[in-house]
């Protein structure tokens, strides 16, 4: 279970499942309260000011598309999502806040490369409430 820095908040990863020859995937909850339709990884990383959740989401568990994951953002007053940038082969990590600026690693392990992506808040479109079904990914995966 994840506290947030101001202790108001608890996001915790329930195992769903997981990939072949690959890693775990898990339901999200956030203060009790379920994130349906979608499905997560590891790791979890509040925002300073503990409003914002940046966590792994994984668009397909199947072992041959995959992964297909991305950088999500949940803004927990709000309760809303956003999906940054789709990463196919690939997985967003190694989330660090800075101020309202998120920086996170784009891994793509096949390749053996990976490159640092960096987000302000203030320039995330696409927010979308938490209790609606997700878009498919481009893909359709």
């Amino acid at each position: 279970m994840a506290r947030s820095p101001d202790g108001t908040h608890r996001a915790a990863l329930r195992f769903e499942g997981e990939i072949r020859f690959g890693p775990e995937y898990f339901r999200l909850s956030i203060d009790g309260r379920g994130i349906p339709h979608r499905i997560f990884g590891q790791p979890l990383q509040w925002s300073p000011d503990s409003r914002f959740l940046a966590a792994q989401e994984w668009l397909t568990t199947d072992y041959a598309a995959g992964p297909i994951t991305c950088a999500a953002l949940i803004d927990v007053d709000g309760w809303k999502i956003a999906r940054l940038e789709v990463l196919a082969k690939g997985f967003a990590q190694d989330f660090q806040w800075d101020a309202a600026t998120l920086r996170y690693q784009q891994a793509f392990a096949a390749r053996s490369t990976a490159r640092c992506a960096r987000v302000a808040l203030e320039s995330v479109e696409g927010w979308a409430p938490i209790d609606a079904a997700p878009p498919l990914p481009a893909d359709g995966a």
